[in-house]
């Protein structure tokens, strides 16, 4: 609207302060049509970021996001909102304006992922609501994963449009997440009908309630609602369809208890308070994507066992297969501690030997430490050898051996088939085979149908899924909840006493549940980090810094906690585990496929952004002398699997950059140390900002491309 917007007589020395979510560079605009009319108005923007229905209480509690166009528009604003006794946030015109976007686009791809996640699960067969439930309980890593919803308002959906349109459509995982909410009344219709369908009937002339209309719980608004979309679908489908709302008041909208009394169908349109403990008849088809009726369907609720110091102790034998990798080792010493016996079983004899001699053969907090009281002080509990016939002496079988995916991204299933025939000739009845590595959904399932049709009636299969970090290993083994499965009665025994002992909750799920589980956690946090990889290369590309941006987002505000910060995302999990996801439900899963598209090319965003800065020079990478901090797939470790620093490396080269590398944990053939490297390159890239980077000195000279936000922003040096 321009300045005929603002008052009708606006006086020098006013300040417009803007507060709804602005196209970025909007307040720029403004400022120069203010000029060009010749009014001295300064122009502020100072985002609002506070949730429907408790705006007034979070207007004194949520920190305020200040920025102006002068001196006196920020003095305006920080008079304006001090008195709230809220932190302020100082950010430049610009910055404000995308933080905004950045926050809410954030949470709209967040929710898309959930909702997403929601419909691979129904189409499955399997309950969303008890897999996440089962992440999420107790684990510090899935605190931000959202339950899935109807995603609406009038906030979300057009702030990720704007950003998408701000960097030209190339947001790609904010339009997979805009067509993965619009389409939820779609996926419930779709899940109405196949409900209906095992019953052989249909949609026609059945009496369909929507329970709710506004577009979020315990609010009036209903605008973008989509529970209005999903009416209008059933009514398409020659649906009879009644509506109800405890806020809302609509032409032919009823009240609850008349709604459910006529419906066969009942929908949660929006799950306002109260409507949790609402009586449903038991042959009333309920359809409830956001989890609020789970009394109404009891199976949705998990198990968990807590850890009880009464409890009797089992202890057993146990064949770790893979027992000197990364997932095999700290497990051993672990159960070994617990007072069961481990038996390390791995074709890799050096390693082996290396353990025996009191060496532990990667980088784990505190591996040594506890290898060396196993060896000293239970050493009957801890037996290594690279025979496969130790197992037959065994009662649980652990597989540290998962389902890698092949050059098309689907699942290959070669290599656990080849371990489970190794295995084969010394398996016994009552034996379990407990499988710990990531699975495509079903393997489980399938390893126990070989195991029934080769004879093998007595062996049980568990999946007991590994979500530890990589190099803590031995602290998480014994704090976070482990889930746990099994085909019957006695490989669930079997699960549950193996990992009792170390004291944690048991978490208890279905076998393919728990293979889902694992999928949806990682591919979560896949998505999670690319939002935030795809959100740097927007800023970087618009001469914005998103350390900046998002440090003001995320400052004392609760629902950005899980706004992850920006990095190489690599290692052997998360892109496997997203594509194996992918492939489980037939290459829909939009939002993993986008995440993928931005993690694996983040070092083609920096070498972008090292060109556009030696292009202001007339220069080129060729022959420029450029060095990698840091080669390992993650801080503070030393596993270079699927690492993208060398990816970097590869893309240097082809430039025709002279490329040098360093690793303070990684010795590899070529590599040189970290002093040979600052005083040898123009360039620092930062492959991996390991802890013992954090305080070292650049000189001025060095120009730093670091998408991890591990060193402040430097000016460019000058020509």
């Amino acid at each position: 609207g321009g300045p005929r917007a603002c008052p009708p007589s606006p006086r020098a020395a006013q300040t417009l302060l803007l507060r709804s979510a602005l196209f970025p560079g909007t307040c720029d605009r403004l400022s120069a049509k203010l000029a060009v009319e010749g009014l001295a108005v300064s122009t502020a923007y100072c985002p609002e970021r506070l949730a429907e229905g408790r705006r007034v209480a979070e207007l004194c509690a949520v920190p305020q996001i200040i920025s102006g166009s002068d001196a006196r528009a920020l003095a305006h604003a920080r008079a304006l909102f001090a008195p709230l006794g809220v932190d302020l946030v100082e950010l430049e015109l610009l910055e404000a304006e995308v933080a905004q976007l950045f926050l809410n686009a954030w949470r709209y791809v967040a929710f898309g992922t959930a909702n997403q996640f929601y419909h691979i699960a129904t189409e499955k067969g399997l309950s969303f609501g008890r897999i996440r439930a089962a992440i999420m309980h107790r684990y510090t890593r899935a605190s931000g994963f959202p339950g899935a919803g109807l995603t609406a308002g009038p906030r979300l959906f057009k702030d990720t449009m704007q950003l998408a349109a701000y960097c030209r459509h190339t947001f790609s995982l904010g339009h997979a997440a805009m067509l993965v909410n619009e389409t939820m009344p779609d996926c419930l219709l779709e899940q109405a009908k196949r409900e209906l369908a095992v019953q052989g009937r249909t949609l026609p002339g059945i009496c369909c309630g929507i329970l709710g209309m506004a577009f979020k719980p315990d609010s009036d608004d209903g605008r973008e609602s989509l529970a209005f979309k999903l009416r209008r679908l059933l009514l398409w489908e020659g649906a009879e369809v009644l509506c109800t709302d405890a806020h809302l008041q609509g032409e032919g909208f009823m009240d609850v208890g008349s709604l459910l009394e006529r419906s066969e169908v009942v929908f949660v349109g929006c799950p306002h308070r109260g409507y949790e403990d609402l009586a449903l008849r038991p042959e009333q088809v309920v359809i409830d994507c956001w989890g609020a009726l789970q009394h109404a369907r009891p199976r949705v609720a998990i198990e968990v066992a807590a850890p009880s110091p009464s409890a009797p102790t089992r202890l057993l034998r146990a064949a770790v297969i893979g027992g000197a990798g990364h997932v095999g080792l700290p497990l051993s010493l672990v159960l070994a501690e617990s007072g069961h016996h481990a038996v390390v079983i791995d074709t890799d004899r050096s390693k082996l030997e290396a353990i025996r001699g009191g060496e532990f053969p990667f980088l784990e907090a505190g591996g040594p430490e506890l290898l060396a009281r196993c060896l000293r002080e239970f050493p009957e509990r801890l037996e290594l050898t690279d025979r496969y016939s130790a197992v037959c002496e065994c009662d649980v079988v652990i597989v540290t051996i998962g389902t890698p995916v092949d050059e098309h991204l689907n699942p290959c299933f070669s290599v656990i088939e080849a371990c489970i025939m190794s295995l084969r000739p010394h398996l016994r009845p009552g034996q379990t085979l407990l499988l710990r590595s990531t699975l495509f959904p079903g393997t489980s399932a399938r390893v126990l149908g070989a195991l029934r049709k080769a004879g093998f009636e007595g062996v049980g299969v568990s999946f007991c899924p590994e979500r530890i970090a990589q190099g803590e290993a031995l602290r998480e083994l014994r704090a976070l909840p482990q889930i746990v499965s099994g085909s019957d009665a006695s490989a669930l025994a079997h699960a549950k006493a193996l990992f009792s002992p170390s004291g944690v909750d048991l978490v208890e799920l279905e076998l393919q549940e728990a293979e889902v589980a694992k999928l949806f956690l990682n591919a979560w946090r896949y998505v999670a980090f690319g939002t935030a990889n795809q959100f740097y290369h927007i800023a970087t590309s618009k001469g914005l810094s998103f350390d900046r941006i998002r440090a003001a987002i995320v400052h004392r505000y609760p629902r950005a906690a899980g706004f992850p910060r920006p990095g190489f995302t690599a290692g052997p999990c998360l892109f496997k585990d997203t594509m194996q996801l992918a492939a489980y439900c037939r290459h829909t899963f939009s939002l993993g496929h986008a995440a993928m598209l931005v993690n694996e090319t983040m070092p083609d965003a920096l070498l972008e952004l090292a060109r556009r800065e030696l292009a202001r020079e007339g220069r080129t990478l060729a022959g420029a002398r450029c060095g990698i901090l840091g080669m390992a797939f993650k801080p503070d470790n030393d596993d270079v699997r699927e690492s993208l620093a060398f990816k970097l490396r590869r893309l240097l080269l082809w430039e025709g950059a002279d490329v040098t590398c360093t690793d303070i944990y990684v010795r590899r053939e070529g590599f040189v140390e970290l002093p040979q490297l600052l005083e040898r390159c123009e360039l620092i890239f930062v492959g991996c900002p390991h802890r013992e980077y954090k305080d070292l000195a650049f000189r001025d000279s060095h120009r730093i491309f670091d998408c991890w936000g591990a060193f402040p922003p430097r000016a460019a040096p000058s020509a």
